[in-house]
């Protein structure tokens, strides 16, 4: 299926089951289509509702309070095989299993509240294998000496993966139309129905974002489908500290057993040991990383990008830590690889490092804040440890950065619907340039 234009209309409107491609393109207001941060819309995404919904598209035996409970108690599964095999090292017991004492869900004292709604359709690749990330951001709140964030990081297939990157164009039209709606109410309602319900166009419909299979619950029960829920805990003011997590059963998905959240690896987090030629895995990484200088050597700050085989990551990130901060690890030899690969008169091998340092979370949450990255190009900052708080403020990273860059990218790729012509796909790529992997 090649969604065009035939059949557009300026009426910006969502039916109850059709989406129409809206040409010309709305102007795209960050605020509508990208970053949500309006009350009207996110009291339709309580923390409960949420877990249920996953609860119950996962078939699954437990309660939401007892999944959530569960979900805390990784923070202490220090004799867990499966965790940090390679022996990187990870922290663990951690204070964060105590929220596991508390009921997120009541309506007072320590619970968790939606701050945002994110549009990562910038994340698709550009082969239109899925249609990107669809986030929904928690934040604990009235909890004492604590802040935890909840990123629920939602994939969402592409119905039509044959038609490719245009068999996403129903979705990059909806978040699109957003802004050109000047009800909040309405607003609230279309969201609702993507996030719950899915979106349906020319007889082709999207699965909804909120279900079990967009967190990583794979139809024999591992651990394996795309999409991630991501935490970013400083609890009793002790240390910041990023994991991601991906949704499991003992059984295959359709069948009845106890949903769980698997402890698994934070992408693009590479051990530090690795840089230092320390690890056994020492080699066979930095072979690796040095193929990375390309896309590590980018002019533009949100297509700087990194892959690193999932072996190479570490089970955590700290924000506190200087582990990511490579260029203080990287042998003497690993550097003369760098250097060697290095096309650009402008960059060092520490501007390389540092830009590796970016692409991880304690780096892009903290460590990379102001850092010149050579070639004129200075990370943005976060608002400290995190790009949205519990205020529901962005960062300047965000605001000034990426969603510009977002922005751009779904309005070009609209245009470009509207116009009839279909996006050549680049191997490896997202639809924003990235490497495909790279999280910011």
């Amino acid at each position: 299926m090649i969604f065009t234009a035939a059949g557009c209309t300026s009426d910006p409107g969502l039916g109850a089951s059709e989406h129409e491609l809206t040409c010309p393109v709305p102007a795209i207001d960050p605020a509508r289509s990208l970053a949500v941060t309006d009350s009207t819309a996110l009291a339709r995404f309580s923390f409960q509702r949420v877990m249920d919904a996953i609860v119950a598209s996962a078939n699954a035996t437990n309660s939401s309070l007892a999944a959530y409970q569960a979900w805390m108690s990784t923070f202490a599964a220090c004799l867990d095989p499966a965790i940090d095999p390679n022996g990187y090292g990870i922290a663990c017991p951690r204070v964060e299993l105590e929220l596991g004492l508390i009921n997120p869900f009541l309506a007072i004292g320590p619970r968790f509240v939606p701050v945002a709604l994110t549009n990562r359709f910038d994340l698709a690749p550009s082969s239109g294998s899925d249609c990107g990330e669809y986030r929904i951001v928690y934040a604990l709140v009235d909890s004492l000496l604590d802040r935890a964030l909840l990123i629920f990081e939602g994939r969402l297939p592409n119905p039509t993966p044959a038609a490719g990157l245009a068999g996403c164009t129903p979705v990059a039209d909806f978040w699109a139309s957003l802004s050109a709606d000047p009800s909040a109410a309405s607003r609230a309602a279309k969201l609702e129905q993507l996030y719950f319900t899915g979106l349906s166009s020319g007889g082709v419909t999207f699965a909804p974002v909120v279900r079990a299979q967009s967190f990583g619950l794979a139809a024999d029960g591992s651990a394996t489908a795309p999409g991630q829920i991501r935490t970013n805990m400083f609890v009793k003011a002790l240390e910041w500290q990023l994991r991601e997590f991906k949704l499991a059963k003992p059984c295959a998905q359709a069948a009845s057993c106890a949903l769980s959240f698997r402890h698994v690896t934070v992408k693009t987090n590479p051990a530090n040991e690795l840089f230092a030629g320390t690890h056994a895995n020492a080699p066979a990484f930095q072979a690796e990383f040095v193929t990375q200088v390309g896309a590590l050597s980018s002019s533009d700050l949100n297509t700087i990008s990194m892959s690193t085989s999932d072996s190479f990551n570490e089970f955590e990130s700290v924000s506190q830590r200087t582990d990511v901060v490579y260029k203080g690890f990287a042998t003497a030899q690993l550097r003369t690889q760098i250097q060697g690969a290095i096309t650009s008169p402008a960059l060092t091998v520490d501007n390389i490092l540092d830009r590796a340092t970016t692409q991880t979370c304690g780096g892009c949450h903290q460590q990379s804040n102001n850092v010149n990255l050579g070639g004129g190009v200075t990370w943005p900052g976060s608002l400290g440890f995190v790009h949205i708080d519990e205020n529901k403020n962005l960062s300047a990273a965000l605001t000034q950065k990426f969603l510009p860059h977002r922005a751009a990218v779904l309005g070009s790729f609209l245009d470009a619907q509207c116009g009839g012509a279909a996006p050549a796909p680049v191997a490896g790529r997202t639809v924003s340039g990235a490497a495909l992997g790279s999280p910011n």
